[in-house]
């Protein structure tokens, strides 16, 4: 089971895409612009941490070592890098296209954790919860991202 202060940080994790995404839509200059830099800079933080979450479990010393298989041979260490590396070529686009890009990436994330994290974390319940965690938080990430994206006339 997912411990508390997982799923609050995880849910308060919605609040800087949901406002900086308001402030993108709905202010003038020059906050506007702060808030479209601000939440690409975000973003593409919580990609690179999503990423890495493949590390954590590989990382443990407590690891289950069962199934050598190629996802915890190499593939969760070369995906857990994969999303910084998305972000930080977002972080080289306009705003709009950057945002899809890491949109994008997230969406990517979850589709991979759904397929490959059962090859990390082995308890089926906590498993479920986390996912389904993911998939909330990854819907209003992504829809933040791109209504902002749509949004954005400038930068």
């Amino acid at each position: 089971m997912l411990t508390p202060i997982a799923k609050f940080l995880g849910y308060a994790g919605l609040i800087p895409f949901i406002l900086l995404s308001g402030l993108v839509q709905f202010t003038e200059p020059p906050l506007d612009f702060w808030a479209a830099n601000s939440l690409l800079l975000y973003g593409a933080t919580i990609a690179s941490f999503v990423g890495a979450l493949h590390w954590g479990p590989l990382l443990s010393p407590l690891s289950n070592q069962e199934g050598y298989g190629f996802w915890r041979s190499k593939g969760a260490w070369i995906w857990g890098v994969t999303p910084s590396l998305l972000a930080w070529v977002a972080l080289h686009l306009p705003f709009s296209s950057g945002y899809f890009l890491i949109a994008a990436t997230l969406l990517l994330a979850l589709l991979v954790d759904r397929k490959q994290f059962r090859h990390l974390i082995h308890d089926e319940t906590y498993l479920a919860e986390f996912l389904k965690m993911r998939t909330v938080l990854t819907a209003v990430a992504t829809a933040s991202l791109v209504l902002a994206g749509i949004a954005i006339r400038q930068f």
